[in-house]
């Protein structure tokens, strides 16, 4: 553990209580020896509206003071006027790590938030929007999961990104669990997927898809694990008035947090579907389900898109078809007939094992850290060396 690093005090500002990468990330300082502080601002949100839900801010404001670099963690860029504020206030550099864009997510792709509709043009869109705006260009340093994706915000939100403040860590959503099933033991195809409903992900395609082939008589199970919310209802009751209830089955007791779900795929699962959303995020992310199911090395089909070229090669390293349900269910029917071009799966397996892992995180943290640090202290020796150039001249 250096010594140096122990003076370093980093402050870790939004919520990270319910993101395994906000996680990882106050773990990866700790264990690294830097002097970690946090500011959670919905430790103080109470149900009422209540003075005390902006607390956090008088606590921003005495941290970031003492702080060497301010780190908004993933998924928090909604406080990042009050980041950008801290950071100028008390001339520290500001590391934004996105994950998402609030406007691309909850605007663009899902047009929904807590229950509520919003509209484009909207004021909470427009709210989204400049925060999103402010997080990619007032930022000191970007730290982000895919090159793809920031080019694509670019044109999304008509802003330019420097560049040298970017870098790229990818997700790191892996099972080290590896897949034994052998291809339809018993017969019939068993297909699986999980997801919480959202457009990026194209349930509603799937379920077509599953119908194609369910009256073209495809000898098939599909298990859909989801979570539990108003769309699992509803969702629940398609399968059931499409009359599919009989080869699919909709689940909400397996997850990934507790690696039930992963148990569950490694033994009952021949084929993994990705995402096949018509929304401009779905073709312009890479999916974690992806990586989920490709890490276990379970056969995967997803929908093709520019974004995966990124880190794969999608004619080689999986399979990929047109995000319509006649395309899926034609591939589905290639690969169950065993007609579908040959994967290497343990070799794609291994590729993202080592692209997608906590290791390429921390050194990204680190690298980005360094020079943070490094531009934080050669700004504080010029200004003593500026004070004491001036105190010279006085008594000169």
């Amino acid at each position: 553990m250096s010594t140096k690093k122990l003076q370093n005090k980093i402050l870790v500002y939004g919520n990270i209580f319910r993101d395994y990468r906000s996680q990882t990330l106050v773990k990866i300082l700790l264990d690294s020896g830097y002097h970690v502080s946090s500011i959670c601002p919905d430790f103080y949100l109470k149900k009422t509206f209540s003075l005390f839900n902006f607390l956090y801010l008088i606590e921003l404001a005495i941290k970031a003071y003492f702080a060497d670099v301010i780190y908004l963690s993933p998924m928090n860029s909604r406080f990042i006027k009050s980041a950008i504020w801290a950071a100028k206030t008390f001339q520290k550099k500001l590391i934004v790590e996105m994950y998402i864009s609030i406007y691309d997510t909850f605007v663009g792709d899902q047009k929904i938030l807590k229950g509520k509709q919003i509209k484009p043009g909207s004021r909470q869109a427009k709210a989204m929007l400049t925060k999103d705006i402010l997080a990619l260009t007032k930022s000191d340093f970007i730290i982000h999961t895919a090159s793809h994706e920031l080019t694509y915000w670019e044109k999304l939100l008509n802003i330019e990104i420097a560049p040298e403040k970017v870098f790229i860590a990818p997700n790191f959503n892996v099972s080290r669990l590896n897949h034994r099933r052998k291809f339809k033991q018993d017969g019939n195809l068993k297909i699986c997927w999980w997801g919480t409903f959202i457009p990026l992900h194209g349930l509603e395609n799937i379920l077509q898809a599953l119908k194609i082939l369910q009256a073209n008589k495809v000898k098939l199970t599909c298990d859909l694990f989801g979570v539990d919310n108003d769309l699992f209802n509803t969702y629940a009751e398609k399968i059931k008035l499409e009359q599919l209830d009989d080869c699919v089955s909709l689940k909400k007791d397996l997850s990934f947090s507790d690696n039930s779900l992963p148990q569950y795929l490694i033994d009952n699962c021949d084929l993994a579907l990705g995402i096949f959303g018509k929304t401009d995020k779905a073709y312009n992310t890479v999916p974690n389900k992806l990586i989920e199911a490709l890490s276990m090395g379970i056969p995967t089909l997803t929908m093709k898109s520019a974004a995966l070229k990124e880190f794969f090669e999608p004619e080689t390293d999986l399979w990929t078809c047109e995000n319509s349900s006649e395309s899926i269910a034609e591939s589905i029917v290639a690969i169950a007939e065993g007609t579908a071009h040959p994967v290497d799966w343990e070799q794609t397996r291994q590729k993202v094992l080592n692209t997608f892992s906590v290791t390429r995180y921390q050194e990204v943290v680190s690298q980005v850290l360094d020079q943070a640090i490094n531009n934080f202290e050669e700004r504080e020796i010029s200004a003593v060396q500026n004070s004491v150039k001036i105190y010279e001249q006085k008594i000169s």
